[in-house]
């Protein structure tokens, strides 16, 4: 792969006159419906949806229109920076059809909630048919935001363990596969710091549990201590911050083959069974050291491709141990918050440049809408650093738009501050699909 230092830098459209002054009218001008076309687009894009059968119950991501509520807004950004881009709804029963017609577009902007394909009444096997058609279009050089590979890899809590030797990763981050990786590794880590035990579904704390040990002391060193199944924990799980008891058998039992028998009874509404499937079906857990400033909330990095469009702080509600689960108080704060500047230099300048290549995805680009979720830790000489929890790259929404989420709801019912701030989003959001696109074509001169 061609670092990208030595990729030439593009001219974007964004830079041009006329692009600057479609781009000002349109963040002075309530629009509610999508835009016009270009004259002469720079590049052909298509933001891909789907409604699932089922009726609002199903489709709880759209507006009275049937199209995910920010949908229009994000079409128009596209159509403000210079390119145009058409809504197209994916029809599992016409997939051939819907390949030829999704074939004549530059780059694919795909707005398919995780599950929804999956969902009753959708004919068998309509996910796989659809990944592999977006996979088809990256074989062909054509950017996919973002693609299934990219979603499945980045999003995996094991990309954490590739990142275990970047400015924000942990060292001591491993990854279990196997009933045997888990009793081996999480029986000697959890012997030498609180942990973090992460399943890699979900979204919202579900299967994700702090570890303490429960009257027993950590050992100085990694590896002086094995812990036995007898031997007691401590656990909470984040999606409601309940607290359990139970041996450190009961927990592997649980993690491995759900509640009930070897692993005694469970408050957790969850079923465990998170290494289920093996790994090419997300079976997986990943341990990581216990950050006990948690308590003091997350920080959430929202991105658009490699650019930082807003800070988060997400604080637990009174009397909460994490910000994870929706449990939270948000502050926003711009991305030149010099409360963050450390962190937004060794994330963005640094991390992201290698962040691809190190999750095995340096053939595709950066996902178009992201965000990296970071918990404060104690640095050198009382300072603080920051370090990755998670990623999210599957259909992170415009939240400034979620007024017009709903059955009797569109972008209408969206306020004029809200509207502006959105636009501001999703027009880098176009701004930058044209980059990544310029870059896909200068990287493939200089291959020539």
């Amino acid at each position: 792969r061609v670092p990208s230092s030595q990729i030439p830098s593009p001219r974007l459209a964004s830079h041009t006159r006329a692009t600057h002054k479609k781009t000002t009218q349109i963040m002075a001008t309530r629009v509610n419906t999508l835009l016009p076309a270009p004259a002469n687009p720079k590049y052909k894009f298509v933001h891909v949806g789907f409604t699932s059968p089922g009726g609002d119950a199903f489709n709880t991501d759209k507006d009275k229109h049937g199209f995910r509520y920010d949908a229009v807004p994000i079409a128009n950004g596209f159509i403000a920076a210079g390119a145009s881009c058409d809504l197209i709804q994916y029809e599992p029963d016409k997939h051939d059809e819907m390949k030829s017609k999704l074939n004549g577009y530059d780059g694919f902007f795909v707005r398919i909630n995780p599950g929804q394909l999956s969902n009753p009444g959708v004919p068998a096997g309509a996910q796989a048919k659809f990944d592999g058609m977006m996979r088809d279009f990256v074989k062909a050089g054509k950017p996919v935001w973002s693609s299934p590979d990219v979603q499945t890899q980045m999003g995996a809590k094991d990309a954490l363990t590739k990142m275990n030797h970047m400015d924000c990763g942990l060292p001591d981050t491993y990854a279990y596969y196997s009933p045997e990786e888990l009793k081996e590794g999480f029986k000697k880590a959890a012997a030498f710091a609180p942990r973090v035990i992460k399943q890699n579904r979900g979204s919202a704390g579900e299967g994700i549990w702090l570890c303490w040990l429960d009257g027993k002391d950590y050992c100085a060193n990694l590896g002086d201590v094995i812990l036995e199944d007898s031997d007691k924990i401590k656990l909470m799980e984040m999606n409601d911050n309940h607290t359990e008891y139970h041996t450190v058998g009961e927990f592997i039992e649980f993690c491995v083959n759900g509640p009930g028998g070897a692993a005694g009874e469970w408050q957790s509404i969850f079923p465990g069974k998170y290494l289920e499937g093996g790994k090419e079906a997300g079976g997986q857990l990943v341990d990581q050291r216990l950050l006990p400033r948690i308590s003091e909330g997350e920080v959430r990095m929202l991105m658009v491709k490699d650019a930082l469009f807003q800070i988060i702080h997400k604080k637990p509600v009174e009397g909460g141990f994490s910000a994870v689960g929706g449990i939270n108080i948000p502050t926003f704060f711009k991305p030149d918050a010099p409360e963050y500047a450390d962190l937004k230099s060794k994330f963005i300048d640094h991390d992201i440049p290698l962040l691809m290549d190190a999750l095995e995805l340096g053939d595709q680009p950066l996902p178009l809408i992201w965000t990296g979720d970071f918990i404060p830790a104690d640095g050198p000489d009382g300072s603080t650093v920051y370090i990755v929890g998670e990623f999210n790259c599957s259909c992170v929404g415009c939240s400034n738009f979620g007024a017009g989420c709903g059955p009797d709801k569109d972008l209408s019912d969206v306020s004029d501050e809200n509207y502006l701030e959105g636009m501001r989003l999703t027009t880098l959001i176009g701004q930058k699909a044209i980059e990544a696109i310029e870059e896909i074509k200068a990287l493939k001169a200089l291959k020539t």
